[in-house]
């Protein structure tokens, strides 16, 4: 008679211990925090202060409870980097007490709950920021700029002329209302690019001007913004963990090939107003999500096939959500809708675990 035993997975790195894989993944998250700070807001440091310090407590708290001992446990850092997670995540302008709520989250429903690390069925981090998103939907999306630099082409029309009443919007969240009103007689000043510098009025319900007025603006808005300085920086730092193999290939370069394929397919077999690949790429989440957050070792798929549709998924549910829910970036719910999916493919892949 076969039984199922605990999968463990976040202590069975060889040869390392976990200390110090989570110092080389806090490590890669600096320079894209920096970034971050720099050129979007540089209260992102003080609420990853925050969030670190308030998890270490909460944590040693519950472990006090549970009678557990407390100095390996904060001393593994796995605590403070889903903090530091959680608050690159949510807006640099969120009330404290708010953080502090999604730290409690993270930390209880996220972690605790199943006892603890290596445990938990989902990512932490991602559990806490879906509860902040449904529980404080209007100061989850305000991403306001504090240092938004003046943009020197259509998208300084764009934003001067249609987006005074959004300044707390994304690129994200600015090309999804564009879409949004599509379809009204909606006019977008964007130069030409004949030579002669002159500018043209795109009428957004002109299907076959509006779809690449959009894709125009879409990536100049998009590779013009700070943000894009922001993916970068998590680039590097994720190839950084390749590099020295802290984490494997299969999940960030499937998320990343089956969204560029779902965009590029998307975008020739329709003629509706899809991103084009690269600006879907390098916007949101998803250069934080691919290397940061989809590779948790713990919620993530064990297998390298395994880990492979695990990625399939992820890039699947968040072209979804982005392109056919209300939420203009989906990389977090994906995580989680795939972190349920883990089990079964774990199963299929390597079998059912214990004898």
């Amino acid at each position: 008679m076969s039984t199922l035993t605990p999968d463990t997975k976040a202590l069975n790195f060889p040869r390392r211990s976990v200390g110090r894989i989570m110092s080389h993944v806090m490590l890669a998250l600096l320079p894209g925090t920096l970034v971050m700070a720099l050129t979007i807001d540089a209260g992102v440091l003080f609420n990853v202060l925050v969030a670190i310090l308030s998890a270490l407590c909460m944590e040693a708290a519950l472990l006090h409870l549970r009678d557990r001992p407390i100095r390996p446990a904060l001393s593994d850092g796995s605590i403070a980097l889903a903090a530091w997670l959680l608050a690159l995540c949510v807006p640099p302008s969120l009330p404290l007490w708010q953080l502090i709520v999604g730290v409690g989250v993270m930390t209880t429903l996220g972690k605790h709950l199943y006892g603890g690390l290596g445990h938990n069925p989902f990512n932490p981090a991602m559990v806490a920021y879906a509860v902040l998103l449904v529980s404080f939907p209007v100061t989850m999306t305000d991403w306001s700029l504090s240092q938004d630099p003046e943009p020197t082409s259509s998208t300084q029309q764009l934003q001067a002329d249609e987006w005074d009443a959004m300044s707390g919007a994304t690129p994200l969240d600015r090309l999804r209302e564009i879409r949004r009103v599509e379809t009204d007689t909606f006019t977008v000043n964007a130069p030409v690019s004949s030579g002669t510098g002159a500018s043209a009025s795109a009428n957004l319900s002109d299907t076959s001007v509006s779809v690449n007025d959009y894709r125009q603006v879409s990536t100049q808005l998009i590779l013009h913004s700070p943000w894009i300085w922001v993916s970068i920086a998590w680039l590097c730092g994720g190839l950084y963990l390749l590099l020295i193999r802290v984490i494997s290939w299969h999940i960030p370069i499937s998320v990343i090939a089956s969204l560029a394929g779902l965009y590029a397919g998307y975008g020739l077999l329709t003629s509706s107003s899809a991103l084009p690949v690269l600006p879907a790429l390098m916007s949101g989440a998803i250069m934080l999500g691919v290397f940061f957050i989809a590779t948790d070792p713990v919620s993530a798929a064990t297998s390298n096939s395994g880990k492979l549709v695990y990625g399939i998924g992820i890039g699947l549910f968040t072209f979804i959500i982005r392109e056919f829910s209300s939420y203009p970036e989906g990389f977090a719910f994906a995580v989680l809708l795939m972190n349920t999916c883990v089990p079964l493919i774990d199963y299929l892949f390597t079998g059912p675990k214990g004898s």
